[in-house]
């Protein structure tokens, strides 16, 4: 299983920015329009150092209203070695996990037009805190086992693959007759609310719990 590294290649699905800036650098095909949005994907080039050789292609796709980018960014990848495929979710505006499964599952039919999703490796996915659901049924169901100190990454694995997280990627997986082998958060903590603020500054925290989990986003390695 390949390593997850999500701080290396971020940049690479940033590039679905506004549409004005990126001509000339990315091939667009509108999918569908849903309301006042636009499903667009983009053609990632893999001119990077660390991508030439390492993967076989990358697309982004996001929503677009006019103009405008909305935050919400699915990335995908293929690796060259094995044609494994990698799908990450970029978001830094609050959105509840649950409307973040509908809108990948909405992208889902333009994916499949690149990718072949049953050979779906691993999931990437933004910390906890800017999903207020996500972050409160983990809190809860965290403090409830291990009051507010830090744990190991083998029991954090254990936590996560028996929580409410793993009840919402378990029937997104199933589509692909895929199940979850384990969960990593690199550099895993607890983050006090007091700096909620520092990652999710326009959202309204009376409702957000005391502690949230943390770290590097989370990583879903899935069963092959």
């Amino acid at each position: 299983m390949k390593p997850i590294i999500p701080f290396i290649i971020i940049l690479t699905f940033l590039s679905c920015n506004n549409p004005e800036q990126t001509k000339g650098k990315t091939d667009y095909s509108t999918s569908e329009i849903i309301q006042d949005t636009v499903l667009v994907k983009i053609k990632n080039e893999l001119n990077k150092s660390y991508e030439v050789g390492f993967y076989s292609k990358s697309y982004t796709y996001c929503w677009t209203v006019g103009q405008d980018t909305l935050d919400l960014k699915v990335g995908v990848t293929e690796y060259v070695s094995d044609s494994s495929v990698q799908l990450r979710i970029f978001n830094r505006e609050p959105i509840q996990f649950a409307k973040v499964i509908e809108k990948v599952n909405e992208c889902l039919p333009l994916i499949r037009e690149n990718f072949e999703l049953e050979n779906l490796s691993s999931l990437y996915l933004e910390p906890p805190i800017f999903h207020k659901d996500l972050t409160t049924e983990l809190s809860e169901e965290y403090k409830s086992q291990y009051g507010q100190k830090n744990i190991g990454y083998e029991r954090l694995n254990e936590f996560l693959k028996n929580s409410w997280l793993e009840k919402q990627i378990s029937p997104f997986l199933d589509q692909f007759g895929k199940t979850t082998k384990r969960y990593s958060i690199e550099k895993f903590h607890l983050l006090d609310k007091e700096y909620y603020k520092e990652y999710v500054p326009n959202a309204d925290l009376n409702e957000y719990p005391e502690f949230s989990i943390h770290g590097m986003g989370i990583s879903v390695i899935i069963d092959e």
